[in-house]
């Protein structure tokens, strides 16, 4: 007999605490090419894996800021200074259900985007999340 699970999103979980944690950053779940500098954004993409228990499964969540000057250019401080504090509250939620853990696997890494006056901050963070 085998125990009925139902994967789950991390985004739809995650993005209104966020929101309300940081009411100053658009959070979504792709990039957006409609900001307008000055602008602060965070974009959210969760990737399922394996199962780590019968009951529960890991998730590779990856987290890009991106931090623009009225200028135009890129704010790679700011965005990964940013980036630590969005992932702190990712792993302080770690034990929130459904989530059962939260921790850091890579990041803040320094990329640039498709314009190279903007840098994006970037990582990923490793979740495991209950099924049942």
């Amino acid at each position: 007999m085998s125990i009925p699970v139902t994967p789950r999103r991390m985004e739809p979980l995650l993005l209104p605490k966020l929101r309300e944690l940081f009411p100053d950053v658009t959070f979504d779940t792709i990039g957006r090419n409609d900001l307008e500098p000055p602008f602060t954004e965070a974009t959210l993409a969760d990737s399922m894996q394996g199962m780590s228990t019968p009951i529960s499964q890991y998730a590779r969540l990856r987290l890009t800021v991106r931090c623009a000057r009225a200028d135009h250019t890129g704010d790679w401080d700011k965005a990964a200074r940013l980036w630590a504090d969005i992932a702190r509250e990712i792993i302080r939620l770690g034990n929130v259900a459904p989530l059962i853990s939260a921790s850091l696997e890579s990041g803040p890494v320094r990329m640039e985007g498709e314009d190279s006056r903007l840098v994006d901050a970037y990582g990923v963070l490793l979740l495991e999340v209950s099924v049942i």
